[in-house]
């Protein structure tokens, strides 16, 4: 991350390397403000957004033009915005979180980056209508291409055990759109407080046992002064 920042009051605009030669501007809030956590945890950039796009864009080579993506918990946006920036293949990409101000931000200050694939949408988990709106949204999107196929990914979003069901719940009730075929994925960095055990309990009350545990996957990170090779978890799930 280049460390050249502008800054306003607790704001800063940070320049941000995700590969392939391109720098997002990603607008933050650097308070550190207790009392308001839960509506300030998407105001800042997350440890595995870009390693989770950077697998995203190796795991799912070759890219096909008949995918729409889903980002559940996007906060600042950028893994949405990284998917968009770097690959124009995806269909539709729609950038989801509970508190879409940061997020609309830093779309419009990387504008000329992103093709018009990305849009966004408010979505709090468990919250029916805001679920059945981005619904008719993948619907709508997936009438116009041919053998259509859904993804849904995540990164950094099983650190409050209280929002597993709500979490759980949306991603069932998204990924079951007139059979379209749905991939979930889910990246982040460690179990250290069994939150993916926690999730696992809830997610397979409604998708079945067969909801897997995480695999460990690596992939290379820009430091400072050089690449190095970073571990992270992700849940791959295809829903049958």
């Amino acid at each position: 991350m280049d460390q050249r920042e502008r800054r306003t009051n607790q704001e800063h605009i940070c320049n941000l390397d995700i590969g392939g030669g391109i720098t997002l501007q990603i607008l933050e809030d650097l308070r550190d403000d207790d009392d308001d956590l839960e509506e300030h945890v998407g105001r800042f950039i997350w440890p595995t957004a870009v390693p989770m796009m950077t697998h995203l864009l190796r795991e799912m080579t070759p890219l096909s033009s008949s995918t729409v993506v889903v980002e559940l918990g996007a906060g600042c946006g950028v893994l949405s915005m990284g998917l968009a920036a770097r690959c124009r293949h995806f269909h539709k990409i729609i950038s989801t979180d509970h508190d879409v101000l940061w997020l609309e931000r830093n779309l419009a200050l990387n504008c000329m980056l992103l093709g018009e694939e990305l849009m966004f949408r408010r979505l709090d988990w468990g919250h029916v209508a805001e679920i059945e709106a981005v619904r008719s949204m993948v619907a709508d999107a997936c009438h116009s291409i041919d053998s259509p196929n859904l993804l849904i990914v995540a990164s950094d979003v099983l650190y409050n055990h209280k929002s597993h069901q709500k979490l759980a719940s949306s991603l069932h009730r998204l990924s079951s759109i007139d059979n379209l075929p749905t991939r979930i994925m889910i990246g982040f960095l460690s179990d250290r407080d069994n939150d993916e055990t926690s999730f696992l309990l809830t997610a397979r009350q409604l998708f079945g046992d067969g909801f897997p545990k995480s695999k460990s996957v690596f992939v290379e990170r820009k430091g400072k002064s050089k690449t190095k090779e970073m571990e992270m978890h992700v849940i791959d799930f295809v829903v049958r």
